[in-house]
């Protein structure tokens, strides 16, 4: 998180951070940010739960203001933004957060921007994590970014989507699984 952010703020990027297991003040420390209103550090819970609950429209909504916003100023070519996901204030609803993640696909060609969606393994365990490939185009692992050829347009996915959660053959995940770690396993 820390370097995908420093790169940010050394290009000039406008850099969003919405965390959820450290306290905001430590990553401004962490990065000294440069110039006046480049870097924004938001609690998880101000942005995913503006009105109480967890809603996929509802943070849409969010970023759609805060982009937009910045774009308009015209200070910034570029935004970068980090959500970091522990489920520490945030405990989504599975359905909505599928939804969120997807739909956030139709949103992000609206603006030149980046969003670097990272989860904590030990507490989403990897058979959400693979669900939740399915709505990711790219994924970072270690420092390479590959293509995610497992990835579903959101209507692809709201097609296959009973409504409350995606449901993934246990072969779908192993394959998915195996695909990755044969892709990060043959480069050195």
């Amino acid at each position: 998180m820390i370097p995908f952010l420093a790169a940010g703020l050394q290009a000039g990027d406008k850099c969003i951070c919405v965390v959820d297991g450290e306290d905001p003040l430590d990553v401004v420390a962490a990065l000294e940010p440069g110039g006046d209103q480049q870097l924004d550090v938001l609690r998880s819970g101000d942005i995913y739960l503006r009105s109480g609950v967890f809603s996929a429209a509802e943070v849409i909504g969010s970023w759609k203001t805060a982009i937009s916003e910045v774009m308009y100023q015209g200070h910034f070519d570029l935004v970068r933004a980090v959500e970091t996901w522990s489920m520490r204030d945030v405990v989504p609803d599975i359905g909505e957060l599928m939804t969120l993640e997807s739909e956030m696909n139709r949103y992000l060609p609206l603006y030149p921007q980046v969003i670097l969606c990272m989860y904590d393994l030990d507490r989403f365990g990897g058979s959400i994590v693979v669900d939740l490939l399915k709505t990711h185009p790219r994924i970072l692992v270690g420092e390479m970014v590959l293509e995610n050829p497992y990835c579903l347009t959101p209507d692809e996915l709201l097609a296959i989507s009973n409504g409350d959660e995606i449901d993934l053959a246990e072969g779908e995940r192993r394959e998915a699984a195996e695909h990755f770690c044969a892709l990060t396993s043959a480069v050195t």
